[in-house]
C-alpha cells in the first residue's frame, strides 16, 4: 500500500514539474510590431457575410461573390492594437473608379477576453453599378499614431 502511495505521489510531482515548465504565449509580443511611434493594429480573422455565413472573397477572381445593388453586407471585423485606435474607415473602389470613403466608425472599445480582440460588425451597402462590375471594399483600422491595417474584400455586381 505504501508503495502505491509513493508511486502516485511521484507521478503527481512529475506532472506538476512538467506543467511548471510551460511558457504561456505572449499575445502582444507575438502579434504586434513595435515602431518608434507605437504599434500598428493587427487583424486577420476570416470575413464572413453574416446573413449567409459564407466567406467574402479577399481576391478578385472567379470565386468573387455577386450581390445586387442596394444589398447590405454585414461582416465582423476583429482587431487588436496595443496603441490607441482612432477610428475604423470603410472605402470602396467601383470598377476602375477612384477610391472613396463611404463610412467612418469612431472607435468604441469592444474587447473580448476570449478572442483577445476588439470586434466591430461593419455594414456596407452595395453601390449602384453596371452588372459584372467588380467592387473593392477596404476596411481600415486607423490608430491615433496614424499606423493602420487594411482588410480588403472583393464583390461583383449581380447581373
Amino acid at each position: 500500500m505504501k508503495k502505491i502511495a509513493f508511486y502516485l505521489c511521484g507521478l503527481a510531482l512529475s506532472g506538476l514539474s512538467l506543467t511548471a515548465c510551460y511558457d504561456e504565449p505572449d499575445f502582444i509580443a507575438d502579434n504586434t510590431t513595435p515602431t518608434g511611434v507605437g504599434s500598428a493594429p493587427v487583424s486577420a480573422n476570416e470575413l464572413f457575410d453574416l446573413a449567409t455565413n459564407t466567406a467574402i472573397s479577399t481576391a478578385n477572381n472567379a470565386n468573387t461573390r455577386q450581390y445586387a445593388p442596394g444589398t447590405e453586407i454585414r461582416y465582423e471585423l476583429q482587431f487588436f492594437s496595443e496603441s490607441p485606435v482612432k477610428e475604423i474607415n470603410v472605402y470602396q473602389t467601383v470598377g476602375a473608379g477612384a477610391r472613396t470613403k463611404v463610412k467612418t466608425y469612431p472607435y468604441a472599445p469592444a474587447f473580448s477576453k476570449v478572442d483577445r480582440t476588439d470586434t466591430l460588425v461593419v455594414s456596407y451597402t452595395v453601390p449602384q453599378a453596371p452588372p459584372e462590375t467588380n467592387v473593392r471594399i477596404e476596411t481600415e483600422v486607423l490608430n491615433q499614431n496614424n499606423l493602420n491595417v487594411i482588410r480588403t474584400l472583393w464583390i461583383r455586381i449581380r447581373p
